[in-house]
């Protein structure tokens, strides 16, 4: 596979034209799938720069053929297997593309700390149906929720596969898994009353971050009328 190819199949990961044409639009949006936040300083090559030190290539801001490739590897090659059970391997499938890489990781990171977690879409979330729209006019827009950008977890008392599980109470595991969330890029909107207010995180697009919510809403409508990524930075 050449660096055409490769730089083709990053674009397509993070959702915008495949085209192999690297333009600003294509390392902003590498950015955001590896911070899960658009940069502070939106100079190319700082955000090259920053790029490189993550994925531990020389760090000069210019693109050479090793960073395409430990981009490949890393993001393409490489993405990490995922610890999940039939629960988790079933809802990950009912939900939006865009919001699954983030759940994945999560589920992953929890495992790392021990913590075994069930993904539930979060009841307010609209139904599907066979077209996959959701929408028939833009006053329905009323939560990010209803473009399965949202969702719950449940944590474990016991192993995952384990016949008898059953979901802890213990609240001070989910402010752990709060921050955990936060750290790749989710938001978590719940607290710490009572585990059952204590479960929900949403993924907010990094390119409404100084958007009102009902201009991120249209924008988000607009785009799945269209069938655009939700999250790419367009």
């Amino acid at each position: 596979m050449d660096q055409i190819d490769k730089i083709k199949a990053l674009q397509s990961k993070v959702g915008i034209n495949a085209d192999g044409i690297v333009s600003s639009k294509t390392w902003l949006n590498i950015h955001y799938l590896l911070f899960g936040s658009v940069p502070y300083d939106i100079n190319i090559s700082s955000i090259i720069k920053s790029i490189q030190k993550k994925i531990e290539v020389r760090a000069d801001g210019y693109p050479w053929d090793k960073t395409w490739d430990a981009l490949y590897d890393l993001l393409i090659v490489d993405e990490k297997e995922v610890l999940v059970d039939a629960h988790n391997e079933e809802i990950l499938e009912q939900m939006t593309k865009e919001v699954i890489p983030f759940a994945k990781e999560l589920i992953n990171l929890a495992a790392d700390e021990g913590i075994n977690i069930r993904i539930a879409k979060d009841p307010k979330q609209t139904v599907k149906d066979k077209s996959d729209s959701i929408f028939t006019d833009i006053s329905t827009i009323h939560s990010i929720y209803n473009f399965g950008l949202a969702f719950d977890v449940k944590i474990l008392a016991t192993a995952i596969n384990d016949e008898a599980e059953e979901p802890t109470a213990k609240l001070p595991l989910y402010d752990k898994i709060a921050k955990l969330g936060e750290s790749i890029g989710l938001t978590w909107t719940g607290n710490l009353k009572t585990v059952e207010e204590a479960t929900k995180f949403i993924l907010r697009p990094a390119w409404a971050v100084r958007m009102k919510e009902v201009d991120m809403m249209k924008e988000l409508y607009r785009r799945k009328k269209e069938n655009i990524n939700l999250l790419a930075i367009l």
